[in-house]
């Protein structure tokens, strides 16, 4: 009987199984990984953050220090596919800046509800001043032609500054020159000013205040390549 049968027939059942096993161990594969993939996808859609959010109303105009020092917000856990776009999870993200909208309790602050203050285009708000907050400030010097090097350094140089009346004559290096004489400062729609307006670091205000009145103040301009180095 076996002589009878087609050369090969008897090992194709053989085959056929194997196929089929190796069929249902490759699609039992492919579902394990699929189930893998939505578990971790459900997984991370129920996924909460944290999210700043509104304790009371917050009127159009409140500025972030005043929402921190009245405890008007609250970090709350928000599941991942509920955030609303450009939600803040750190209050350090809207430093110096005031809502543009009010703001209702329960509501997610975002990105889009905060703005620069109304005196952004002003000196104060210019972005040299508002980089590290509390660390910067702005004074005027009046100096002459020679001493300040007019009109060759410009708005947005960085000068050595000198007191040749000090014991110790050099007062500060790498001075950002926030405005020129009759120039006005970058990025804002400031006036035009006859004097020199550095911005200096808040502990040293004071000795340039003192410098302008009492030395004998003069600049060596830097190089313009790599922030004035």
């Amino acid at each position: 009987m076996e002589n009878l049968l087609p050369r090969g027939m008897l090992g194709t059942p053989r085959r056929t199984v194997v196929a089929g096993i190796a069929a249902l161990v490759v699609a039992t594969i492919l579902l394990l990984v699929y189930l893998s993939h939505y578990r971790s996808s459900v997984k991370n859609e129920n996924a909460t953050v944290p999210v700043l959010t509104a304790k009371l109303f917050i009127p159009k105009g409140t500025t972030a220090q005043d929402l921190l020092r009245r405890g008007q917000y609250a970090v709350t856990a928000i599941a991942r596919d509920k955030l609303r776009p450009g939600a803040i999870n750190d209050a350090g993200e809207i430093n110096g800046q005031v809502t543009q909208n009010d703001i209702y309790i329960g509501q997610q602050l975002t990105a889009a509800d905060f703005g620069d203050t109304a005196t952004s285009s002003t000196l104060s708000g210019s972005a040299a001043l508002r980089a590290n907050k509390g660390a910067w400030r702005a004074i005027a010097i009046n100096l002459d032609d020679a001493q300040g090097i007019t009109p060759q350094v410009q708005t947005g140089d960085h000068v050595d500054v000198y007191n040749i009346a000090a014991t110790v004559p050099l007062l500060m290096r790498n001075v950002l020159v926030l405005a020129a004489p009759n120039q006005s400062a970058a990025g804002t729609t400031s006036p035009p000013s006859p004097n020199y307006i550095l911005r200096v670091p808040t502990q040293d205000a004071s000795r340039f205040a003192f410098a302008a009145d009492n030395g004998k103040i003069w600049f060596a301009l830097r190089p313009a390549t790599s922030g004035g180095s």
